[in-house]
């Protein structure tokens, strides 16, 4: 009874007198001579017995004001589709009302089977402290609700449906209401009353049975952290937050409620949401967005638009893209408030300092709740934590549709802003369905995007795919065209300008590729194109998308034209080169026909000299002189002419592939520079995996564990990437170290150096292989092959420490660092398959003379081949091999000088001259080494002892295009070499070469005098 008549004592206290805070007698402990835990125990338990009588009875209210009210006006909610937004409000109110009933009591009767349990409690048995989240979540939900119901007229629509019900059942309403209440409140108001004071005093009921828990001066004291102090101190603000937070959402629907019914119905249906809430009125703090010209417009902030009413117009602007600064009127030394959007900047101008604070205060509070997605709590002040609310962040996501003129116009942005502007990430859809996703700066495209461009007329879409600048395609990028052409290389100001290849799909039954230059979109300057349909390949000068000046056109039939061309025209003097080697030098028509003065050379080296024309159906005519004199000379030349070498110099080949890393350079090898020449985000998936898979695998083949280069990019996409190329350069100390280091660029394709090689290696193949691959464009491969190493060379350079460069270290010499020594022993593996295969094409008759005398020398034993190259006995390695004296004179067969020829056999397993040259001196040395040990003595071979030994080791070693061999190291070793000891050894093979094409091996009379 005593607990019983504590709460009906309490109740009585806070229904009279909410906000009374001293109610130390009901909580004084019963027992003050008790130790002081019971003591506390009591306490604790008498404060949960008076909290479950006091929801008990809130839980009773609840359930009469849903049988007496909510489900009668559920019950009349009828359908009506003028009213269909209150109609949804009040189910919302009504799901939200039964979710706190329901909630309320099920935490009740919980706290009520602990009490009835009987064992110790304490803070966390009390849900008010334990539950407090979920209980401050259902009461915000619930006034959010209400006040949305309110907003939009809900209860006013409610008394006009339900005014006949409550006049028959006036006791349903007047038992919730006091006498004074009743006499002076409408229908409207009553449920108004009834829907939310009840519920708002019982939060009153839990901050004042906190506040005495927390109370100083009781016979026992919360000091301790056992006792669950701070705890009981943080659920007390928080619920004291509470009510301010109900308090505030009240008032605000009340302002945005009577702003509606002042609007009129038609702004009102315009503007008027259910969640929206007034922040601030004009109208209550005076601004205007001219100076001096205040109520001339009306501007209305809510928490989600700003919106400025001029005359009839409706000017909205959503906070999402909204920003706003603070400038400095000089005139009237007072500060105004700059508003910025995504296509208009307007001032706030005020006449009150404290109007521009207000003003600039509200507006980023709602830009902050706007862009946050929720609302402060409370709606305004510290709160009880006495925090600052942040300031709206500058840089944020958010979707804009552009309205005004421009190139922008109904356009649709979604991605990330700063003040204004596109800057980030995004998306931006024009209504004719172009598209782009990607990188903005400043309201422009710029960095990394893709854009789909739709055919205009046609079905499909362009896609680009690479770098922006300013809102244009700059630099690296693929275009993929509807037409399944796709487009790799530069671009400029939106059009193809620079190196770049275009191709058709390869499964297209006339495909075309052009690798080459461009500019203004059209191909321009020195390019590759091929063409299957025509079975024709062209090298040479372009303009305006057509060939113009010097130019070579190789067919699929072997036939080679070179000459000037003039609008896509072959015209003038030229050459033409037959498979059979067939010559002719003179005039041509447009369509390559012979016409004019000329020379025509035949494969047995007969010529005629004079006038050729052609028509149709007669064949080709001449009208000349029939020379036969000098033929083997003549047919020579013919067969081995090289074209372009003097018609397209190597210099003016392949410009546009370094420009782009000259700008890299220049611009100091920054991250985006790197990014825009390298090309990441453009390299397919498929190409991206495959680079991986290489590296990998050379990784895990390799014995010697040397660092990677740094990778800025996420790890493991790649292996290899510099992300300071210049600093990486120069700080190579040795040469050992910049060889290792170069090594490694060259290997990643996405390392600047690599991507060079990459692009150097694929116009040489556009070139040099497929109908390229052409005996007479030797001079021209080789040429490119070591004009690339020097300009690679020459771009490092300035990087390089001096000391290399200036040959300060002792063991490093000027001479040392040049292409033939540092560059191109790197690069020869990528570009030798093709130059190999011209080398074979070109010395493809002596190979085969070659080769069948080394195939009759093959079927001589060791000791008959000694003999018939006139090799001293006395040098023989016999003595060497465990054999019977038959078998040593007449068996023995490729086991003479067996390490020699070995070794020799590895000068076609290499790329690198310098690694064919020490094969070269190996072979020497063994051939020396088995000398000497036959001998037993150290023995210097002369030049008459090693001829012969040198042509046993070549015919044994078998080196099938040995003259490919020998004419590709001697073309491509070090100009420092010529004429010292790798000039004679090189020499001496080329001899031996020449002496196993004599007619007497090749023929094999040799065997009979044996």
């Amino acid at each position: 009874m005593r607990i019983a008549d504590d709460f009906a004592h309490l109740t009585a206290s806070l229904m009279t007198n909410p906000n009374r805070l001293s109610c130390s007698a009901v909580w004084t402990c019963s027992s003050p001579s008790a130790p002081e835990e019971s003591q506390l125990q009591e306490k604790w338990r008498i404060a949960s017995r008076s909290l479950v009588e006091a929801e008990s009875v809130f839980v009773n209210c609840l359930s009469d004001i849903n049988t007496s009210v909510l489900q009668h006006l559920l019950y009349h909610n009828t359908v009506d589709q003028k009213w269909q937004v209150q109609m949804k409000q009040l189910l919302q109110l009504n799901e939200r009302f039964q979710a706190l009933w329901d909630q309320t009591g099920k935490r009740c009767k919980a706290l009520q089977q602990g009490l009835n349990a009987g064992g110790p409690l304490g803070p966390r048995d009390l849900y008010l402290v334990s539950s407090i989240t979920g209980v401050q979540e259902g009461y915000v939900q619930y006034f959010s609700s209400f006040t949305s119901l309110s907003v939009v007229g809900g209860f006013d629509y409610l008394a006009k449906k339900t005014s006949s019900y409550w006049k028959k059942n006036k006791d349903h309403l007047s038992k919730f209401l006091t006498t004074s209440q009743k006499a002076e409140n409408s229908v409207s108001v009553s449920l108004f009353r009834i829907l939310h004071e009840r519920i708002r005093e019982q939060v009153n009921q839990y901050t004042l049975i906190l506040k005495h828990l927390c109370q100083p001066g009781d016979q026992v004291q919360l000091n301790q952290k056992s006792t669950g102090a701070d705890e009981l101190s943080e659920a007390l603000r928080v619920y004291v937050d509470l009510q301010s937070h109900i308090s505030q959402v009240l008032d605000e629907a009340s302002h945005t409620k009577v702003l509606w019914k002042s609007l009129g119905q038609k702004l009102t249906d315009v503007l008027r949401s259910p969640e929206r809430r007034l922040r601030e009125d004009s109208r209550s703090a005076p601004v205007s967005l001219s100076p001096g010209k205040f109520g001339h417009e009306r501007i209305l902030l809510f928490d989600d638009v700003l919106v400025v009413l001029q005359g009839s117009d409706i000017h909205c602007y959503d906070l999402t893209t909204l920003w706003v600064e603070e400038t400095d009127d000089a005139s009237s030394e007072r500060r105004n408030l700059k508003l910025i959007t995504p296509e208009e900047i307007f001032m706030l101008y005020s006449q009150e300092a404290q109007h521009e604070v207000v003003w600039h205060w509200k507006i980023n509070q709602s830009l902050r709740q706007c862009l946050c997605g929720k609302r402060d709590y409370p709606l305004w002040g510290k709160g009880s934590h006495s925090e600052t609310p942040s300031s709206p962040p500058a840089c944020r996501f958010a979707a804009y549709t552009y309205k005004n003129e421009g190139r922008l116009k109904n356009a649709i942005y979604e991605g990330y802003w700063n003040q204004g502007k596109p800057h980030g990430k995004g998306t931006l859809k024009w209504e004719d369905e172009r598209n782009y996703t990607g990188d903005f700066k400043d309201g422009q495209e710029h960095g990394f995007g893709v854009c789909l461009i739709p055919r205009l007329g046609e079905e499909g879409y362009d896609c680009y795919k690479g770098h922006w600048r300013e809102g244009k395609m700059q630099r690296y990028g693929i275009c993929e065209y509807s037409n399944n052409m796709v487009y790799r290389g530069y671009f400029k100001d939106n059009l193809r300008h620079g190196f770049g290849i275009l191709e058709s799909s390869r499964v297209d039954s006339s495909s075309i590729r052009y690798v080459g230059h461009w500019e203004n979109d059209k191909k321009h300057g020195y390019g590759v194109l091929e063409s299957t349909d025509s079975g024709e390949t062209y090298i040479g000068m372009w303009q305006e998308d057509q060939r113009q000046g010097p130019g070579i056109v190789v067919t699929q039939s072997g036939l080679c034209y070179e000459g000037t061309f003039h609008c896509d025209k072959l015209t003038g003097k030229g050459v033409l080169l037959s498979e059979d080697n067939a010559l002719y030098e003179g005039e041509f028509t447009e369509d390559l026909q012979l016409k004019g003065k000329g020379k025509l050379t035949f494969p047995n080296g007969y010529t005629i000299e004079g006038v050729f024309s052609s028509t149709f159906g007669n064949g080709l005519q001449a009208n000349g002189v029939l020379k036969t004199a000098g033929n083997d000379v003549t047919a020579e030349n013919a067969s081995l002419l090289q074209l372009g070498v003097d018609s397209l110099p190597v210099f003016e080949r392949w410009q546009g592939i370094f420009d782009p890393f000259m700008e890299y350079l220049r611009t100091g090898a920054t991250d985006e520079s790197e990014e825009a020449f390298v090309g990441f985000h453009v390299e397919s998936g498929r190409s991206l995996r495959k680079a991986v898979n290489e590296e990998v695998a050379a990784q895990n083949q390799s014995d010697t564990s040397l660092p990677y280069l740094s990778c800025n990019r996420k790890s493991g996409e790649l292996p290899v990437k510099n992300t300071d190329f210049i600093r990486e350069l120069k700080s190579r100390w040795d040469s050992d170290q910049l060889q290792q280091y170069l090594e490694k660029s060259f290997q990643s394709p996405m390392h600047p150096l690599g991507k060079l090689l990459k692009t150097q290696v694929l116009v040489f193949r556009a070139t040099y292989s497929g109908m390229g691959a052409n005996k007479h464009l030797l001079s021209m491969a080789q040429e490119e092959v070591k004009s690339h190493a020097e300009k690679i060379l020459e771009l490092i350079t300035d990087y390089i420490p001096v000391s290399l460069r200036t040959g300060s270290q002792e063991d490093v010499t000027r001479e040392e660092i040049n292409c033939y020594t540092l560059v191109l022993p790197l690069i020869m593996p990528a570009f030798y398959p093709e130059l190999s295969m011209l080398y074979m094409l070109y010395h493809e008759k002596d190979d085969a003379l070659y080769w069948q005398g080394v195939v009759h020398l093959g079927l001589l034993s060791d000791t008959k081949l000694l003999e018939f190259l006139d090799v001293q006995k006395h040098l023989w390695p016999l003595k060497d091999l465990h054999l019977t004296s038959n078998q040593r004179y007449s068996l023995v067969k490729d086991q003479c000088f067996l390490s020699a020829i070995e070794c020799f056999q590895k000068i076609s397993t290499t790329a690198d001259p310098r690694e064919k040259i020490d094969t070269m001196f190996r072979t020497f040395e063994e051939i020396e080494k088995t000398v000497s040990r036959v001998l037993n003595k150290d023995y210097k071979l002369p030049m008459d002892d090693l001829l012969p030994l040198l042509v046993y080791v070549v015919s044994r070693a078998r080196i099938q295009h040995l003259g490919a061999e020998l004419h590709l190291i001697r073309d491509m070793m070090d100009p420092e070499g010529e004429g010292g000891i790798t000039d004679f050894l090189l020499t001496a093979l080329e001899s031996c070469f020449q002496h196993v094409q004599k007619q007497e091996i090749r023929q094999g009379r040799f065997t009979d005098s044996l």
